[in-house]
């Protein structure tokens, strides 16, 4: 954790850990906003970034973090487990405010906690910069700041919140979206391209280029899908769709024929299709398209292979249908998402 001196406090009645003084010498105060429903992983796998950057930092440099809470009760993660924040908001002043990715009823969740759009619309009027991690962002908007501004979330959210949030331009194919000190991404790796692209802005590019080199993927892996980002499209409970999922996993690099997918799974491929678009909100054939260029992200940051030799390892008889669909899900070409992970290497690999 980002270091902090920690008192705590036990009795009968309540648990707490509460702060007793912030480093000494950090340059900058970090809170990441703790509420129920919210996803461990996007808390601390940012919270485990930014200690990251401190070993590798000056003692001038240094970010001090707090896990923040509405007030001292638990908080129930997503996955069910019960955490306290180290504090509780108040009026102490933050540099950067993260909104973690949350799951559930918004409604409910705001009713829950209805101190907390005030407290980020004044901690942003202060100078605090608001980063939400997938669905956190709806924080911002409840608030009021996002009012006229852009911002993007996790697709499954985006239809309620541009019905929610109408006065928001909701850039639905950006993978991260920043305007005026508010950022937004989306994505099941949105924590950490997020805190990533949140400490070049403090610390600079040559530490987020560090820290970016040390945490990827080991290039000797094989594609594991249960590594890609497509975690979101299995939050449903229809058994049968879990099954031509799995299938649609393991086979996704060869050529398919969905008629043959829902007999093996005993549907008409009409059933089929409905079935899959109402548990996952895309079509299958979407959805296979993601798992090959998700595929294919991996290999273009982690392998020195031509983008035509992975196009075709994982499913396009050609470079130019691989890119074509490439561009439309990422917004950018297997080039450029080459040359921005790995940009010393572009002259060699992008064949």
């Amino acid at each position: 954790m980002c270091q902090n001196s920690l008192v705590k406090i036990e009795s009968a009645s309540e648990k707490i850990i509460q702060v007793s003084k912030i480093m000494p010498d950090a340059k900058w105060r970090v809170a990441l906003l703790i509420y129920n429903g919210a996803w461990a992983s996007t808390v601390f796998s940012s919270l485990e970034l930014f200690h990251s950057a401190n070993l590798r930092q000056p003692k001038d440099q240094q970010f001090h973090c707090d896990l923040l809470s509405s007030d001292k009760q638990p908080v129930q993660l997503y996955g069910g487990h019960s955490i306290y924040g180290d504090t509780m908001i108040g009026e102490q002043p933050y540099d950067l405010i993260i909104l973690a990715h949350y799951w559930g009823d918004f409604e409910q969740v705001t009713q829950q906690h209805p101190e907390i759009p005030p407290w980020l619309a004044q901690q942003y009027a202060q100078g605090a910069r608001i980063a939400g991690i997938n669905s956190g962002i709806f924080w911002a908007a409840e608030a009021g700041i996002l009012n006229g501004g852009r911002a993007t979330t996790y697709w499954r959210h985006l239809r309620e919140f541009e019905q929610r949030y109408p006065n928001i331009q909701w850039q639905a194919n950006q993978a991260s979206v920043e305007h005026e000190g508010i950022y937004s991404s989306n994505g099941q790796n949105a924590s950490m391209d997020l805190s990533m692209h949140l400490l070049e802005k403090f610390c600079g590019p040559s530490l987020a280029a560090s820290l970016a080199r040390d945490i990827s993927f080991d290039s000797r892996r094989t594609n594991d899908v249960n590594l890609i980002n497509i975690a979101g499209f299995r939050q449903h409970r229809d058994v049968g769709i879990h099954r031509a999922q799995d299938w649609l996993d393991e086979r996704y690099t060869e050529s398919l024929e969905f008629q043959h997918l829902a007999k093996q799974i005993g549907m008409s491929k009409r059933t089929f299709i409905r079935r899959f678009q109402k548990a996952t909100g895309e079509l299958p054939s979407r959805y296979l398209q993601r798992l090959r260029v998700e595929a294919a992200k991996h290999c273009l940051g982690n392998t020195q292979d031509s983008i035509k030799t992975i196009g075709m390892g994982v499913g396009y008889r050609d470079v130019s249908s691989f890119s074509k669909v490439f561009k439309s899900l990422t917004d950018i070409t297997p080039r450029e998402f080459r040359s921005r992970l790995r940009p010393s290497n572009t002259h060699t690999t992008s064949k």
